[in-house]
This record gives structure tokens, C-alpha cells and sequence, in this order.
């Protein structure tokens, strides 16, 4: 099955690998584990179908946040997400985005990448722009407006600066499908 994003489509490693490479990615970190439930949704939707519907069939966030919240009704999934993959949910690139946010009752932790020794980082110095403060104040700005009060009063959309993230994009990472290649994109 393919992507729904027409970006992605036909430009990814296979589902198998992907999800060989999120296993090698998390093998050491406690309680984590990855799911196929982009597989299953696929496979529910595609039920019956001969291959050259199939084909044409595509799953999106909303349909696997939809299957997740039906078979977990008592679950109160929070989605945790990348900043620029949130801001270009937020501006509405995405099919269904409204319904994404209601699904996940608002809740997100989005991770913001810290720009300091990154490209966009010396692109900064180079033209004297400041790109993070600009995309710092369009983060906020998104989170606030997207963003729930949760029972305490606080904001359900948390941004998390955390500088152990590096300067691969996810793009990058799902294009390869060598093992040391994405080893040294991830550390």
C-alpha cells in the first residue's frame, strides 16, 4: 500500500522496512514499541477489494486515529509529532485536519528541532535572517490556536525543545533503506 501523500507516494522504503527501521531505532528504549496499525487499517479498508482497487485505496492519519479511538474508546491518545510536520497540519495541508485534532482531543506533544549548528541555522547567518525566531513564533502561534484546555487549565498542545534530536529530517530518513546510512543520519 502507498501513501496517501502524493509527496511520499511511490518514494518510500516498503511498509516492512520502515517498520524494521523504527524496530532498530527504539530496540533499546524501555516500553516503546511499534505498531502496524497503518497496515491493518489498510488492509481493513482494502477488504474485498480486487488489486486494482486496492490499489487506489488510501489510509490517512484521520482513518488510523479514527480506527485507534474505536477499538481503544477508554484510551486518551496524545499524538506526539515533529514541529514542522504540526505546522503543516495546522496550516491545513492536511486532508481532514480538523478531524486529526478532535480525534486525538486536541492533545499533542510537538517536538521542536533546535536550529543552532543545522543548515537553517547557518542560514541564518549567512543572510541575517532569523528563521527560528520565525518559526518559533509560527509554532506558538499554531499551538494556541489549535490548542484545548485540559482539566487543570492547561494548554493539550505542549511544544518540547529537545536537543538530542538531529538534523535529519524524516524525509531523509524515509528514503533510505540502508541500515548504516540511517544509523548515521539518527545519531
Amino acid at each position: 500500500f502507498s501513501s496517501i501523500s502524493k509527496n511520499k507516494r511511490g518514494k518510500q522504503a516498503p511498509f516492512e522496512t520502515r517498520v524494521e527501521m523504527c524496530n532498530l531505532l527504539i530496540k533499546n528504549v524501555p516500553k516503546v514499541t511499534v505498531s502496524e496499525v497503518e497496515r491493518i487499517c489498510f488492509e481493513k479498508a482494502a477488504a474485498g477489494l480486487n488489486e486494482e482497487q486496492k490499489s487506489k485505496v488510501r489510509v490517512g492519519t484521520a482513518d488510523i486515529l479514527a480506527m485507534l479511538t474505536t477499538n481503544e474508546p477508554n484510551v486518551e491518545f496524545t499524538w506526539a509529532l515533529g514541529a514542522d510536520t504540526f505546522l503543516d497540519l495546522a496550516s491545513g495541508k492536511w486532508r481532514r485536519t480538523d478531524e486529526v485534532f478532535e480525534l486525538v482531543g486536541h492533545r499533542m506533544v510537538v517536538f521542536k528541532r533546535l536550529f543552532e549548528g543545522t543548515d537553517l541555522g547557518k542560514r541564518k547567518i549567512n543572510d541575517g535572517k532569523n528563521y527560528e525566531q520565525d518559526h518559533d513564533k509560527l509554532l506558538r502561534e499554531s499551538a494556541e490556536k489549535w490548542s484545548k484546555l485540559d482539566e487543570d487549565g492547561n494548554p493539550t498542545i505542549r511544544i518540547v525543545s529537545i536537543p538530542s534530536l538531529t538534523d535529519a529530517s524524516s524525509s531523509t530518513v524515509r528514503k533510505t533503506s540502508d541500515e548504516i546510512k540511517l544509523q548515521e543520519l539518527l545519531t
